[in-house]
């Protein structure tokens, strides 16, 4: 089963026969690719497949020129309830001891994919959000909650450790002493105290969820492909950066930026009185 809480009719009547062969749905929306974790039954937890079928989608993502962002979330009361412990706790039976490291090795890719990725990826957070659902969250670019969302690190509370860089982001998005006491206690927070601790930038009610989180993606594919690119992958590094280190790496963004072609056409455009059309080069 999933790592929190236990079936409903309701999360299964949801799951119709047609989706049962898929994990994960995947569907366009303008600019954004919309990715839908859809276990509901066992509230999205994630097996083999479907980390294999997350790793397709996000293939389809990269090769389609069309596509500037990548939305997560999940279909039900859950964005993701963690890995499934009935896979995990066979697959820990099979493993041997001096193969465990390369497992968890293995497990910790999907976060390599989602830092390496090379578009914007904003997880919508529809719900329950544990385990690698919440490292998920953390990994994306942006974080978008709805108002029943709940967050939680629950690894000590399973005799587990965190993994998935959650070591790494979490006292990035929220402080040093907030992490602290999410990773210790393992209690979940909701909504509204993810918002205010910094974990997610926006809380919307449940119904409006997507649509916001698509017209975000759309804001940000509209914009300029080079300096949102680099923006993204500078932020990942200011932390290990002094000073003149952060500011060398706005001399290599606006270079880039001023070499690109889509800079004479922003200022055409802006000359022009209409909108911008980029193209990334």
């Amino acid at each position: 089963m999933s790592d929190t809480a236990e079936n409903t009719a309701e999360d299964t009547a949801e799951h119709s026969v047609g989706d049962a062969v898929k994990d994960i749905l995947t569907a366009r929306h303008g600019a954004a690719l919309v990715v839908t974790f859809d276990r509901p039954e066992v509230l999205n937890a994630f097996r083999d497949r479907t980390f294999a079928e997350l790793g397709a989608a996000l293939d389809e993502a990269e090769r389609d020129e069309t596509v500037r962002a990548v939305v997560l979330t999940g279909r039900g009361r859950a964005f993701s309830s963690g890995v499934d412990l009935t896979e995990t706790r066979e697959r820990l039976s099979r493993t041997a001891s001096r193969d465990l490291a390369a497992t968890v090795e293995d497990f910790q890719d999907v976060t390599r994919r989602l830092v390496a990725f090379p578009k914007t990826v904003i997880s919508a957070v529809n719900g329950i959000a544990v385990g690698v659902g919440a490292e998920l969250a953390i990994a994306s670019d942006l974080r978008i909650a709805a108002e029943e969302a709940e967050f939680a690190f629950m690894e000590v509370r399973r005799g587990l450790y965190p993994t998935n860089g959650v070591l790494y982001f979490l006292p990035r998005l929220v402080g040093h002493g907030r992490a602290a006491d999410l990773l210790l206690s393992g209690e979940r927070i909701g909504a509204a105290e993810a918002l205010g601790a910094g974990l997610v930038s926006r809380v919307v009610p449940g119904e409006d969820l997507l649509a916001t989180a698509v017209a975000l993606a759309e804001t940000i594919g509209s914009a300029a492909p080079v300096p949102v690119g680099l923006i993204r992958r500078h932020l990942r590094r200011t932390w290990e950066l002094d000073l003149e280190g952060v500011l060398a790496l706005e001399v290599e963004g606006c270079l880039a930026c001023l070499r690109s072609a889509d800079l004479a056409e922003g200022l055409h455009a802006f000359g022009d009185g209409r909108g911008p059309e980029f193209h990334g080069d």
